[in-house]
C-alpha cells in the first residue's frame, strides 16, 4: 500500500522530525523548506509510515495530548529496572522534552489554531523542564558508567496531572 500526505499532514500530526529522519535525512535544511513550502503530496511505502508512527495517529490540534501520549510510550518503553525499582535516564527524558518543542519547523506557517496550540505546547514543555530541575537523581553504576536517573514514577505523575 501507497500512501499519500503533505508535509503539512506530517508537521500537524508530529511526526515531521521522524519523516525527515528516516526518509529526508540527507537533504539540506534549505530543500526542507522548500518541501515545506510547496506542500506538494508525499506518497510513501507503509512500512515508512508504520515506522514515523503515521498509521497509529490522527490530526488534532491538541498538541499537549499529543505530547503526553509520546511521553507515556517513551516510559513504557525507555524505563530500566534498578533495585526493583523502576528508572528512566536523565538525558532521555532532557532530549524528548527538548526535540518535541522542535517538530513544528520554524519555515512552516501555522495556521491560528494551530499557532495558539504550538505555543500552549511550548509552555508546557517549559514547565516541565522546570519541574525535573527539582526531582531527585539516582546514579548507578553500569560496566565503569555511572547512570543518572529519575523513578519513572515520578515522571509519569508530572505528566498525568
Amino acid at each position: 500500500m501507497i500512501l499519500t500526505v503533505t508535509p503539512e499532514d506530517l508537521i500537524r500530526r508530529c511526526l515531521w522530525s521522524d519523516y525527515k529522519r528516516f526518509a529526508l535525512n540527507k537533504k539540506s535544511e534549505q530543500e526542507l523548506q522548500i518541501l515545506v513550502k510547496e506542500n506538494k503530496p508525499i506518497s510513501m511505502p507503509e512500512d515508512l509510515a508504520y515506522a514515523i508512527g503515521l498509521l497509529k495517529v490522527i490530526e488534532t490540534d491538541n498538541l499537549i495530548h499529543r505530547f503526553t501520549m509520546h511521553m507515556k510510550e517513551m516510559i513504557n518503553i525507555k524505563s530500566t529496572i534498578f533495585d526493583k525499582n523502576v528508572y528512566i535516564s536523565v538525558k532521555i527524558i532532557e532530549n524528548e522534552l527538548e526535540s518535541f518543542k522542535k517538530r513544528f519547523p520554524d519555515y512552516w506557517v501555522a495556521d491560528t489554531v494551530y499557532e495558539k496550540s504550538i505555543k500552549e505546547l511550548i509552555d508546557h514543555i517549559i514547565k516541565y523542564q522546570n519541574t525535573i530541575k527539582n526531582f531527585q537523581i539516582f546514579e548507578f553504576k553500569v560496566k565503569d558508567k555511572i547512570i543518572r536517573v529519575f523513578q519513572s514514577k515520578d515522571i509519569k505523575k508530572m505528566i498525568e496531572n
